[in-house]
């Protein structure tokens, strides 16, 4: 009787302490839901192309994800200053299956940028998520970490919404410096 005992109580014990870990309850035929709708998205305003783009519309979990942002200044001046934060181009990242965002942090400003006329300046997304262990959930710090580790991302559908925040710096006969604000949306998904 005590054996019996003593083996329930440990079943009971290991029971416990596998509920008691964090789920990742993704599961790849999730996947089949989505369908990416595009994967390169173009905004003008003024003198300014904005383009959002990603090289695939599907990558493999280890796949390094080619994803980048572009400026294109098309004006009559053979270059331009635009002031803006440490990047002229933020990208905001939502995996869509779990819900989760990838934000950006905007940490210097004051930043400026030589924009030559019909160049592209193009930025690379490079990978970084934040979170606080106190605050957020242990399934998303559980995903933040995954998402951290090698050159690829998580499986799963990504939505990524791009913008470029500048101000243009003004000319001579110009009295003030003028804003602009263009977004583009991709997306793609990771199996």
């Amino acid at each position: 009787m005590k054996r019996v005992l003593f083996v329930s109580s440990i079943i009971t014990f290991v029971l416990l302490l596998v509920s008691c870990q964090p789920t990742d309850d993704f599961d790849q035929t999730q996947l089949e839901e989505y369908e990416v709708k595009q994967t390169i998205a173009e905004t003008r305003e003024g003198d300014f192309v904005f383009r959002l783009l990603s090289e695939k519309e599907v990558y493999e979990e280890n796949e390094s994800v080619e994803l980048y942002g572009e400026i294109i200044y098309v004006g009559d001046e053979e270059e331009v200053s635009i002031g803006h934060s440490a990047s002229a181009i933020l990208f905001s990242i939502e995996e869509k299956v779990r819900g989760y965002t990838i934000d950006y942090a905007v940490e210097d400003i004051g930043t400026t940028t030589i924009l030559k006329k019909g160049e592209n300046y193009r930025k690379k997304y490079k990978k970084s998520i934040h979170y606080s262990e106190e605050i957020d959930p242990k399934e998303y710090i559980a995903f933040a970490e995954e998402f951290m580790e090698g050159d690829g991302f998580p499986p799963g559908y990504y939505v990524v919404n791009g913008v470029t925040d500048f101000f243009l710096s003004p000319v001579e006969d110009d009295d003030g410096a003028k804003h602009f604000e263009l977004e583009a949306e991709i997306d793609f998904l990771v199996k």
